[in-house]
């Protein structure tokens, strides 16, 4: 593959394919322990290297918990049950409710906005969520909904744990945090069994720790949505997370349309910018996801004072005018990011 690099005042960008979703990539084969399902509308695996380490049916009871949790697609999710409460009152929740809150509440502000879960009426009226609708909302519609988000307006309680929603109507969607949520909870719950070598996978939210089978780092690669068999290239890990996010996953179309189901909270409208793919590493996944789903609304310029801000460690992909593809690299991505 051949690769240029562009000389600038920020951190060196190279032209590169679009990439995506990460993957894990073998190094050699594999003796150690695998297990792999389907989660949260999307695919787990779990691997270790370890004398004791998680059966599948313990990983299977924890991501069952953290759907009845998180999950819009379940009246009987705790989401949902926030979600349908008009009261402007406290509604008891569990701690993992209050923690992602809490959590997300950071990266809204950090963000400027830019990551914001209080657009699930957004989400739903675009056609995101668990109803087809038959047009796009109205510019009024718009308008109305936008008075009913902004993630400021909910209020967090840790003991006993609750959470209130001062715009009543308001909508929350977790889907830009809970994944990564749940990828730190099966590590942990790994880290406890003292197995200090694992990989952990959902939707290709990763976290990994120690080294694989072969006594190496993992590989934690960026596919090429163009071609699935190939990767960009991948980063060596001992330790960490990378959550990635981009505007031209899970797609639909309306009247023709096609249209992105990432939402930007300040238009109210799917995002359709130059930015087609953000990645991001960080210590745990929690925070790599929410961080990767704010730099892929926000935009190219936006998104690099955001990286120079808070000294994130990112990769992003601009689809320039002139179709190029132009691939930014930041911290570890600049300095231990390999293109194949």
């Amino acid at each position: 593959m051949n690769v240029r690099l562009i000389a600038t005042h920020l951190p060196r960008r190279v032209l590169a394919l679009t990439v995506l979703a990460a993957l894990v990539m073998s190094c050699a084969p594999r003796d150690n322990r695998v297990i792999t399902g389907s989660t949260m509308g999307t695919y787990f695996r779990v691997e270790t290297v370890c004398d004791q380490s998680l059966d599948e049916a313990t990983i299977t009871q924890e991501l069952e918990r953290m759907t009845l949790v998180f999950s819009t697609y379940r009246d009987d999710s705790e989401i949902s049950k926030v979600n349908q409460d008009r009261s402007a009152e406290w509604v008891s929740v569990s701690a993992d409710f209050v923690t992602v809150t809490s959590h997300a509440r950071r990266i809204f502000v950090a963000s400027q906005g830019g990551f914001d879960p209080s657009v699930g009426s957004f989400v739903e009226r675009w056609g995101f969520g668990s109803t087809t609708p038959e047009s796009v909302p109205s510019s009024d519609e718009i308008y109305d909904i936008r008075m009913q988000t902004g993630f400021n307006h909910i209020e967090v309680r840790e003991i006993p744990s609750a959470v209130k929603k001062n715009l009543v109507d308001m909508r929350i969607d977790y889907s830009g945090i809970a994944k990564g949520y749940a990828v730190d909870q099966l590590a942990e719950l790994t880290s406890r069994l003292e197995c200090e070598n694992y990989l952990v996978d959902i939707g290709g939210e990763v976290r990994v720790n120690g080294t694989n089978v072969s006594g190496n780092p993992w590989r934690v690669g960026i596919e090429n949505p163009q071609d699935p068999e190939q990767v960009l290239g991948y980063l060596e890990l001992s330790s960490g997370a990378v959550a990635t996010s981009g505007t031209y996953r899970n797609m639909m179309s309306i009247d023709g349309e096609p249209l992105s189901h990432l939402i930007d909270p300040i238009s109210g409208r799917p995002v359709d910018h130059e930015v087609i793919l953000a990645s991001v590493y960080t210590e745990e996944a929690t925070t790599a996801d929410a961080w990767a789903t704010a730099l892929a609304v926000k935009g190219i310029e936006a998104s690099m004072e955001l990286i120079d801000r808070w000294r994130l460690s990112a990769l992003l992909v601009e689809r320039t005018s002139t179709g190029e593809f132009v691939l930014y690299r930041f911290g570890v991505f600049e300095t231990a990011f390999e293109v194949l």
